[in-house]
């Protein structure tokens, strides 16, 4: 049997592991496979279990998430893969997914370094490790040169199936706000330090002095902070420039992804960068930075910035946004987009089980 752990559902209301999970497993349960999930009492507090329905059983496991932790899974199992760094001393073979080291490269809390130890801990008693990208394997094998290179493997993310070019010609509305499309620069998600918000805001600014007033539509991570309003204000950006909501749905981000001059997300490191596969599947114009697993979602470009080199905003700038260079650009993304699926995904996590013994 292989056991299926439904644990980060009861770590997140939502974010981007618990959505990975949710996609892999909705495949999984109607694969023919002798699969069981478990979970706890709280699961259905995460968004994206709450739109899932199985088919295949699911156990429900007793005592806190501290508890269950420490304890590990208690039922017998053949395969036992989890969703967030549990170790079952019930199973014959264990699989963990890593989605990035963040922890350990960027540590910012008391959390960070326990959750590092929770992560290698999880990585050395694993049979098989599941990473998302080819620098999170480096990462890994960088950071714990004691695991074995051969049982590392990289799947990709895939993408939403609603993530598709929607192109409007007219100005639509977003929670009853006016967007006119191809005038605004899209950021979506949180805004921690490996996002590289105060680069956005100078992407932002330079655009301004060139001349193209642009409002920064941000999806997601609440209210700009009063520093980041005051950093604004000091590189001449009104409070208006910014156009801030949350709560939308996928046919709503799909929108905005497909209309915007360009998606930015410059980040100083990233596991994977969801957002930006998105996009590209939308037909969107992607500024990113070089340097993470950004390089393997867009490939090869000109509209990329090296964060360590000077003058790469008025760079990429000059690139333009609505000439021929942008459009080649954008349909080499959406070209490219292909190369990642969430079905191939599983496909692949499917053989990985049988190897193991199913």
């Amino acid at each position: 049997m292989i056991l299926l752990d439904n644990f980060v559902f009861e770590l997140q209301s939502v974010g981007g592991v618990s959505k990975y999970w949710a996609k892999n497993i909705e495949r999984l349960d109607r694969a023919a496979l002798d699969i069981t999930f478990l979970e706890g009492p709280d699961v259905k507090n995460n968004a994206f279990r709450r739109d899932l329905t199985f088919t295949q059983p699911v156990i429900t496991e007793r005592g806190t998430v501290t508890v269950r932790r420490v304890r590990g899974p208690q039922v017998v199992s053949d395969v036992f893969h989890s969703s967030y760094y549990r170790v079952s001393k019930n199973s014959k073979f264990n699989i963990v997914t890593i989605h990035d080291f963040m922890n350990e490269k960027f540590p910012s809390s008391f959390r960070d370094p326990i959750l590092a130890r929770i992560k290698k801990r999880a990585c050395r008693h694993a049979d098989r490790i599941v990473v998302v990208s080819e620098c999170t394997r480096k990462d890994l094998l960088r950071h714990y040169p004691d695991v074995d290179p051969g049982i590392v493997e990289v799947i990709y993310n895939g993408a939403d199936e609603e993530f598709f070019p929607e192109p409007i010609s007219e100005p639509f509305n977003v929670m009853g706000e006016r967007i006119v499309p191809f005038r605004y620069f899209l950021y979506v998600g949180t805004r921690g330090y490996c996002k590289n918000f105060p680069y956005v805001l100078s992407i932002l600014a330079k655009a301004w002095s060139k001349g193209l007033e642009y409002r920064l539509v941000i999806v997601g991570g609440g209210p700009l902070s009063s520093r980041e309003l005051a950093s604004a204000a000091a590189l001449g950006l009104p409070p208006t420039t910014f156009l801030q909501i949350s709560g939308i749905d996928n046919a709503t981000l799909r929108r905005l992804y497909s209309n915007t001059s360009a998606l930015l997300i410059p980040s100083i490191y990233e596991g994977f960068g969801l957002p930006a596969l998105e996009a590209a599947r939308c037909g969107a114009l992607v500024l990113a930075s070089r340097g993470s697993a950004l390089d393997e979602i867009i490939g090869e470009t000109d509209y990329a910035f090296d964060l360590n080199a000077k003058n790469e905003i008025p760079r990429v700038l000059s690139l333009g946004f609505d000439n021929a260079n942008a459009e080649a650009e954008r349909a080499r993304l959406l070209k490219r987009s292909d190369m990642f699926s969430w079905d191939r995904s599983v496909k692949r996590l499917i053989e990985i089980y049988d190897e193991l013994g199913h």
